[in-house]
C-alpha cells in the first residue's frame, strides 16, 4: 500500500463494484444486472446513493451494462454519478482505473454492489486502508484468530465488502482483474479492521424473495403497526406526505357520506384505526369458486354503494389526464429500457400483439378518451386491489388504503376506475405482480411474464361479465391502460417496468378485439 500525507480537501469518493451477473440470486437478475435488484422501494444501488447523498460515485459495471446505463437515466439519483464498463473479469476488475480517476487527495469507499448499510459509517482514524467486518451475516473470507485475510465462510469478522482508504492513502500495483480480497489478503498485516454490524447483505434468492414478501405489508414509505385490536399508520418517507394526508381526507369524507365498509378511525395524528379482523382475499386459499365469486360480488356491490352516495359534475380533463395524459407519459419515462418496443408488433405470453406505443399506432390511446367519459363523477375509492381490502368470516369486504384523488385530490372520481382496478387485481393478478411473483422472459420475438394462474380469474369473469354487460369492454380497456401507466410508477424495478409494459399491451389487445 501507498501512503502520502495529505490533507483532506475533496468530497468522499465512493466506488462501487457493480459488474458481477448475480447468478444467485436467479430470475432476478435475467434482465438486469444485480445492483438493481429492487429491495425496500428501490434498488440495492440507490441504497448506497441514499447512505452517501455527498459522495461522488463511481460504479463498475459489466453484466447487462446497457440497462443499467439506460437506468441511471431514467430514474437519475441524488448524487453525482459516473458509470465504467469493466475490461476484464473478477471483482478486481475496474478497480485501479476507477482510482486512477480520482485525486489521491480524496478519501475512497469501496463497496460491492449487494450491500445495504442500515447506519452511518464513521471510518476509524488511521493512515491504513480499512477493511470492514462484519458478525451479521455470513461472508466467504474472514478474518481469522492471527489477523490474517483467508478464505472461510464464517459468521464472525467476515469481510463484508466495504473498504475505506483515506486520503493520500491507495492500493499498490493492484490488478485489474481477479479477486480483490485475494490480492488484498497478501497485505493482512498492513490494514486496519473495523467491525461494522449495521449492515445487510442481499447476494442469495432467498433473501430477495422474503424481503419482497415483509414488503407487501406494507408500503416503504409507511409504517403499520397493529396494537391489540388498533392498527397505527404513520408516513416515514415525507416525500410521500401528500399520500398520507389524502387517504386521512378519503376515510373523514367517506365517512361523513355514511360509507361504512372501512375501519373506524380514532385519530389522525397519527392515524389509528380499528383493526379489521379479515385477509386479504388472496390469502384465502380454501375457499371454493362459489365463495370467491361471492367475494368479488361483494367487493362491487360495496363499492357501487359507496358510488351511489353521491354525483357530480364529470372533470373531463382529469378524466383524460388519469387515463390518456399520464399513461403515455409514463411509457415515454420508461422507453429506453423497454426491450423490443421499437417493433410494431410482438408475441406477448402467447398471443400476437400489436404495440400501441408504436409510432404506427399513435393515435390509439388518445382516441381513448370519448368512449371513456363517464356521465358523472362518484365518490370512489381509487384503489380497491385485493392488497387493499380485507375479507371477513362471513365474506364481506373492507376497504383501506384509499388512493383519495382522481386527477386532483379529493372523493370524487370515475366509478369505473374502481371497477377497473377491482379487475386488475381479480383477473389480471395485480397483487401477485405487486408481490415481485413473476418472472419475466425475453427473447427476440416473444415476452413471457409467467405468473401462477390467478385463483379467482374465472369466477371473477363471469361475474363481471354478468354484472356489467355491455361496459365490461370500458372496464377492459381501463385495465389495460392501467397495466400500462403501471410502467412509470415501478421505477424501483426494471422487471416490474418491462412486465407491466407488455401486459398493458397484451390487455391492450384484448380489450380492442371485443
Amino acid at each position: 500500500m501507498t501512503s502520502e500525507k495529505s490533507e483532506p480537501n475533496q468530497k468522499i469518493r465512493f466506488i462501487i463494484q457493480a459488474g458481477g451477473r448475480g447468478s444467485r440470486l436467479r430470475h432476478h437478475t435475467w434482465n438486469k444486472p444485480k445492483c438493481l435488484v429492487s429491495v425496500k422501494g428501490k434498488p440495492i444501488l440507490y441504497h448506497l446513493f441514499d447512505r452517501f447523498p455527498d459522495a461522488e460515485f463511481t460504479v463498475i459495471g459489466d453484466y447487462l451494462f446497457d440497462i443499467l446505463e439506460s437506468y441511471l437515466k431514467i430514474n437519475p439519483p441524488a448524487p453525482t454519478v459516473k458509470i465504467v464498463k469493466a475490461s476484464s473479469k473478477g471483482t478486481a476488475s475496474g478497480i485501479a482505473d476507477a482510482f486512477a480517476e480520482i485525486p489521491d487527495d480524496a478519501p475512497v469507499f469501496l463497496a460491492w454492489a449487494d450491500l445495504i448499510l442500515t447506519d452511518d459509517v464513521v471510518p476509524d482514524q488511521t493512515d491504513r486502508p480499512t477493511v470492514f467486518v462484519t458478525d451479521a451475516f455470513t461472508c466467504r473470507w474472514v478474518r481469522d484468530e492471527h489477523g490474517m485475510l483467508v478464505e472461510k465462510p464464517g459468521t464472525h469478522d467476515g469481510v463484508m465488502g466495504l473498504f475505506f482508504f483515506p486520503a493520500g492513502v491507495r492500493p499498490f500495483e493492484m490488478p485489474n482483474e481477479g479477486e480483490f480480497v485475494r490480492w488484498l489478503s497478501a497485505f493482512s498485516d498492513q490494514l486496519n479492521y473495523q467491525t461494522m454490524n449495521a449492515a445487510e447483505e442481499l447476494g442469495d434468492f432467498a433473501r430477495i424473495e422474503g424481503i419482497n414478501q415483509d414488503q407487501a405489508v406494507a408500503r416503504f414509505f409507511n409504517s403499520v403497526k397493529v396494537d391489540g385490536d388498533r392498527v397505527v399508520k404513520r408516513v416515514i418517507d415525507p416525500a410521500y406526505a401528500d399520500v398520507h394526508e389524502n387517504e386521512v381526507a378519503w376515510y373523514t369524507q367517506a365517512r361523513a357520506l355514511g360509507f361504512t365498509r372501512i375501519p373506524t378511525i380514532h385519530s389522525t395524528e397519527p392515524l389509528t384505526m380499528t383493526r379489521i379482523k379479515g385477509k386479504h382475499a388472496f390469502e384465502m386459499h380454501d375457499l371454493s369458486d362459489r365463495e370467491r365469486g361471492a367475494v368479488v360480488f361483494d367487493h362491487i356491490e360495496s363499492l357501487a354503494s359507496l358510488h351511489d352516495r353521491q354525483t357530480a359534475e364529470a372533470d373531463v380533463e382529469a378524466v383524460k389526464s388519469v387515463y390518456i395524459d399520464k399513461t403515455i407519459a409514463r411509457i415515454e419515462q420508461v422507453r429506453s429500457i423497454i426491450p423490443g418496443i421499437e417493433q410494431p408488433s410482438f408475441t406477448i405470453n402467447g398471443m400476437k400483439c400489436k404495440n400501441y406505443a408504436h409510432p404506427s399506432q399513435a393515435d390509439v390511446i388518445p382516441g381513448l378518451l370519448d368512449q371513456l367519459i363517464p356521465d358523472s363523477f362518484h365518490p370512489i375509492h381509487g384503489d380497491p386491489t385485493f392488497s387493499n381490502t380485507l375479507v371477513d368470516q362471513w365474506l364481506r369486504c373492507w376497504f383501506i388504503d384509499p388512493r383519495g384523488s382522481f386527477g386532483t385530490p379529493g372523493i370524487m372520481g370515475d366509478r369505473y376506475y374502481d371497477f377497473a382496478k377491482l379487475y386488475y387485481s381479480a383477473v389480471g393478478h395485480y397483487d401477485a405482480f405487486n408481490r415481485k411473483k413473476f418472472k419475466l422472459y425475453i427473447d427476440s420475438e416473444t415476452v413471457e411474464v409467467l405468473m401462477n394462474d390467478p385463483p379467482y380469474a374465472n369466477v371473477a369473469k363471469e361475474v363481471f361479465n354478468e354484472y356489467f354487460g355491455a361496459e365490461l369492454g370500458r372496464i377492459e380497456l381501463l385495465h389495460a391502460l392501467i397495466w400500462l401507466s403501471l410502467t412509470g410508477y415501478v421505477k424501483d424495478d426494471v422487471d416490474s417496468m418491462i412486465g407491466s409494459f407488455y401486459l398493458g399491451m397484451y390487455w391492450m389487445q384484448i380489450g380492442l378485439s371485443r
